[in-house]
């Protein structure tokens, strides 16, 4: 079975770049808060990728799927909202890149390169 990913996001284009970048594993993608924990409630997903606009999602995220890996992304870095993403229980937080195998780099520490379960 595949490694699921969920990605949080709004952006067409970082989307497409994120799914082209992780083409190894299957993306599910959750464009707003509502179809995010719907998602979530549904199906199970190794790693969850999201917005620093979503931060909402990671509240949720840390009081009912406290054992879900969270990547946080954002176009603007600040220390405050890193802060905030790693009270929240994001393991990660990082500038959106559109550079080739960016986000790959981010992914695989956490999960296998093949992107096999």
């Amino acid at each position: 079975m595949k490694t699921r990913i969920l990605i949080i996001d709004d952006e067409p284009r970082w989307i497409e770049f994120a799914k082209s970048d992780l083409g190894n594993f299957e993306i599910v993608v959750a464009s707003d808060t509502d179809q995010a924990l719907a998602e979530l409630e549904g199906d199970q997903f190794d790693l969850v990728i999201a917005s620093s606009r979503r931060l909402d999602v990671l509240e949720i995220i840390a009081e009912k799927y406290s054992d879900k890996q969270v990547f946080v992304t954002t176009v603007r870095p600040s220390t405050q909202e890193a802060l905030a993403a790693y009270r929240l229980g994001a393991r990660r937080y990082f500038a959106k890149s559109f550079g080739p195998q960016d986000l790959f780099e981010h992914v695989r520490d956490v999960i296998p390169a093949s992107g096999s379960a």
